[in-house]
């Protein structure tokens, strides 16, 4: 697995220092035993593989918020290539405002209530 910056994992970066814990979902590199292991040694905290529930996209701050913007910037102009689209993708999360993904964090408390609320169906 790759080294990590060591602001990012105690986030001091995106967290303003706060507690954090990384949510795993269950894409299938994501479960893999080196990842899960690499993650238990690298991140104070965080939701395995087996106690995230699959296909739960309300509770993914990427997903509920940060994935239309991120499609919204790069979709803009068409891609004739896949390295078009990369090289777009790239540049739209580094113009992401830091702001915009600490409320889309900011978010997710209410959005497990909500999922709770729903029992677990969908509820957007």
């Amino acid at each position: 697995m790759p080294e990590c910056n060591k602001d990012v994992l105690q986030g001091t970066t995106v967290f303003n220092g706060q507690k954090w814990v990384f949510q795993q979902d269950s894409a299938p590199a994501h479960k893999a035993k080196t990842t899960q292991e690499w993650l238990r040694r690298n991140v104070p905290a965080f939701i395995s593989a087996e106690d995230w529930p699959s296909g739960s996209p309300d509770l993914n701050s990427l997903d509920y918020k940060l994935w239309a913007v991120l499609e919204d910037m790069t979709c803009r102009k068409r891609h004739n290539n896949l390295d078009s689209l990369k090289g777009s993708l790239l540049k739209a999360v580094a113009e992401i405002p830091l702001e915009m993904v600490r409320a889309a964090i900011a978010e997710w408390p209410e959005h497990l209530k909500d999922c709770r609320g729903a029992e677990g169906d969908h509820f957007e």
